[in-house]
């Protein structure tokens, strides 16, 4: 899962994520070394390949947290989103200036966000940062009740949010969505959304 993670980042991430797997990798052969001696009975060999081993699993594990909290790799981008949106309902603008079945960009309060209206003037309202690595929702294409990331190919759901492909891992934040008037008005909704089966089938 890890070289699969590794394949879908950035070029600087790369670089970091293949030092971080040679130093893991490093660190089993050397205790695996460690091990044989010690079975043989080279007991000061075994404990020199187990410090070796014990140095190559410290710096693998530094940079693999520089790889997840400085740089972000394998992080889920829009974890924050739900202590950036304050309560309560907030205002889109006019039905009447969304258009019909393609992606647009909106914004609550700095925070962007995926709008797409149906024919039948149905609303879904999604964060627009991709979870995965932050691509843009909105440039990506509309399909099934679906939004498919421009980026990775990750694939959402419209309804609730769900990742239905990866490589996402983690869902987008949801917004429920009232018309009052003639304006959009929506708020987040809290909790994560359950996998239903039409979510667990398609993945598979």
């Amino acid at each position: 899962t890890g070289w699969v993670d590794w394949a879908d980042t950035h070029k600087e991430q790369l670089r970091v994520g293949l030092v971080h797997a040679v130093l893991n990798q490093a660190g089993v052969v050397f205790y695996a070394g460690s091990l044989g001696a010690r079975l043989i009975g080279r007991e000061k060999s075994g404990r020199m390949l187990a410090l070796a081993g014990l140095a190559a699993i410290g710096a693998g594990g530094a940079i693999g947290g520089h790889l997840a909290f400085r740089q972000a790799s394998g992080a889920n981008h829009t974890e924050s989103f739900p202590h950036l949106v304050s309560p309560g309902w907030h205002s889109l603008g006019e039905l009447s200036a969304v258009p019909l079945g393609r992606p647009e960009r909106r914004m609550i309060e700095d925070l962007a966000v995926l709008v797409v209206r149906d024919a039948d003037d149905t609303l879904s309202v999604i964060a627009d940062h991709c979870s995965h690595l932050g691509g843009p929702l909105s440039e990506g294409t509309i399909s099934d009740g679906c939004v498919t990331c421009p980026w990775h190919g990750s694939v959402f759901r419209l309804s609730d949010g769900w990742n239905v492909e990866g490589p996402a891992t983690a869902p987008q934040p949801v917004f429920d969505v009232r018309v009052t008037d003639g304006e959009v008005e929506v708020r987040l909704r809290r909790g994560t959304p359950r996998r239903s089966r039409l979510a667990l089938a398609r993945s598979r």
